[in-house]
């Protein structure tokens, strides 16, 4: 499969067994599992793709600065995870207190290049909404 489409593939996994443990011994592992998670997509979204890297260019580009998984264009990939990542912000921090971590900058870029995005703003479910539910 294309990067793009494993990109942040099991994120959810994680986050949804970290949420739904009730043990209290086994919250350290299931937490650390989900910012491994975090860590390959923040890894993937700070990795420059091929046609960011301009060959004849002398600058070295070491670090990725796209919006969102393949580019500046939101694609169906960022539509599928987006909304995942958004819930996963919200309800860690509500049920565990769990923030992603402020050093993953290319996740925090991402999240934030959608939060001015009309499209996911308007079908997002607000923060007050996921709480409840």
């Amino acid at each position: 499969a294309l990067p793009i489409y494993t990109a942040g593939i099991d994120i959810f996994a994680k986050f949804s067994a970290y949420i739904k443990n009730t043990r209290k011994d086994a919250n350290d592992n299931l937490e650390k599992a989900l910012v491994k998670a975090l860590k390959r997509l923040d890894d993937y979204l700070n990795t420059p793709l091929p046609d960011e890297i301009d060959a004849y260019s002398t600058e070295d580009i070491t670090t990725s600065n796209r919006k969102f998984l393949d580019g500046n264009e939101l694609t169906l990939a960022d539509c599928n995870l987006l909304p995942k990542l958004h819930v996963l912000k919200v309800v860690t921090k509500k049920y565990r207190n769990f923030q992603i971590p402020p050093e993953f900058s290319g996740v925090w870029r991402y999240l934030s290049s959608a939060y001015v995005r009309d499209e996911f703003v308007n079908t997002c479910p607000a923060e007050r909404e996921i709480g409840r539910a």
